[in-house]
């Protein structure tokens, strides 16, 4: 009985575990990678905010070529007007009148040198709108691969604990057989129920590990996460190619999105020292203008008494001109060459920068290099670890059916086992990680089908070992035919 109620527990804490938010195991088709990577692109704000800001940068083209077109102003404007004149002995005269003027300007640069300096930057500026859109999906793909594989290896942490856990309940229940016949220890009963508390309490941390991961996981792709693509069975690392970590490092300080965009910044100050020194060059214009000016009557006046009127009309005037305007700068205070100097010193840090980011982006591109590599053989040495330490319980549980092995043992061997296969699941996680942590240094995971790459090596179907762990049948260890047939005799 105590067994079933065990093994019922178990089932019932794996489900909640893998039945989070009401999401079951056999509804729905299972989520993979490409999948959480497209959710999370339609829901992510930073990404979202970049691609605002790089639609923004398309409106520079325009605003760079308005320099270079002319400009038309419409100008008008309407007066009343009253005015109260005195001419000498004449007398005062007052007047009463309106007036108005309409007139449309032109005004067409023919030069204006840090007009070609602010088009350079135009283009400048929308091609790092563009990387650091890059840089966003970059970031995102870094984020939901870590919270996707952080899910996995706590799935597979669980699932190995609840192995471990079943495989120690085994023990316990063969050392209290033991014990009641007289074959066995108090010290082997009790160093078994010591294993199984221990490994329930990892239970119950592993089980909140994966609450966790997938809260993490539903946080980033915006909604409840369905039952994930694990890797396939035939799962199998490949070196990178090439083989050459300078290769790598190459090829990160030319494309690495972070060495574009400080190289850009550095372009953009120099086309900034020329914007700062044209401004100081003549300009020149053609301008033309056509204007209306209006004006009603009473511009005259008349002497008290006088018999002959003065000038009582209106004035209707047009007038046309055309011209070049020249405008050349003298002197404004200094501050013409004080931001020369300013603009010099910000290209000076800019081009520093750019050095530190290629050596940054170099670091990365070798680090993740390595990584990988050392990922490839830890995991050839995890696998044969775990063929070995197989090998090693068999040998094991034999030597404790013939009395040469302790239950102890059996246990510590066991919880070899379950730890080399969580430190192989582990390793695989992190060779796919830094895989591509090395497509990011080097410019390349910039869309999904790095993503797709990766995606290829999860499987498509669910994984036996969760149908396997919620049986009910007890799973009996070989045991000592000499004992059992004690245990004949006895009943």
């Amino acid at each position: 009985m105590r067994a079933f109620v065990w093994r019922l527990g178990v089932t019932l804490g794996l489900g909640s575990a893998l039945l989070i938010n009401g999401q079951s195991l056999a509804g729905g088709d299972r989520m993979d990678l490409s999948e959480a990577y497209r959710l999370a692109v339609e829901q992510d704000p930073s990404l979202r905010a970049a691609q605002a800001r790089l639609r923004a940068s398309e409106e520079l083209q325009p605003q760079a070529r308005a320099l270079f077109l002319p400009r038309i102003n419409l100008e008008a404007g309407v007066n009343q007007n009253w005015e109260n004149q005195e001419f000498g002995d004449l007398g005062r005269d007052s007047a009463d009148f309106q007036s108005w003027s309409a007139g449309v300007t032109l005004t067409q640069p023919l030069f204006r040198r840090e007009s070609f300096a602010l088009a350079d930057q135009a283009d400048i500026l929308q091609n790092q709108a563009g990387l650091q859109y890059a840089q966003s999906q970059q970031a995102i793909l870094l984020r939901v691969s870590e919270v996707y594989f952080d899910t996995l290896l706590a799935q597979d942490t669980l699932r190995f604990t609840e192995a471990e856990l079943e495989a120690v309940e085994s023990e316990l229940r063969r050392a209290e057989r033991a014990l009641e016949v007289g074959s066995g220890t108090v010290t082997d009963r009790d160093e078994a129920q010591a294993r199984f508390d221990q490994v329930e309490a990892q239970r119950l941390r592993a089980e909140n590990d994966l609450r966790v991961a997938r809260q993490n996981l539903r946080s980033v792709i915006g909604q409840p996460p369905r039952e994930l693509a694990e890797l396939r069975e035939d799962f199998t690392a490949q070196p990178p190619s090439p083989d050459s970590a300078d290769i790598w490092a190459d090829r990160a300080e030319r494309n690495n999105l972070n060495v574009r965009l400080a190289e850009g910044e550095f372009e953009r100050s120099r086309t900034e020292i020329r914007r700062v020194r044209g401004e100081r060059f003549p300009r020149v214009d053609l301008v033309a203008s056509y204007g209306r000016n209006y004006q009603s009557d009473s511009l005259g006046f008349r002497q008290p008494g006088a018999t002959q009127p003065g000038f009582d009309g209106a004035i209707d005037a047009e007038q046309t001109t055309v011209g070049l305007q020249l405008t050349m700068p003298l002197y404004a205070g200094g501050s013409a060459s004080s931001q020369v100097r300013e603009a010099q010193a910000e290209r000076d840090a800019f081009f520093e920068d750019s050095i530190d980011a290629k050596r940054q982006a170099s670091l990365e591109a070798e680090s993740a290099y390595l990584n990988l590599v050392s990922n490839l053989r830890q995991i050839s040495a995890f696998e044969q670890a775990l063929q070995s330490v197989m090998s090693t319980e068999r040998s094991t549980r034999r030597g404790l059916e013939v009395g040469l092995r302790t239950t102890l043992d059996v246990l510590n061997v066991q919880r070899d086992r379950f730890a080399t296969q969580r430190d192989l699941a582990q390793a695989r996680y992190n060779y796919l990680l830094n895989y591509l942590q090395l497509q990011v240094a080097v410019g390349s995971a910039v869309d999904a089908s790095t993503i797709d790459d990766v995606n290829f090596f999860l499987a498509d179907e669910a994984a036996d070992e969760i149908e396997d762990l919620s049986s009910l049948d007890e799973v009996e260890t070989p045991e000592d035919p000499d004992r059992l047939e004690q245990d004949n005799d006895l009943e």
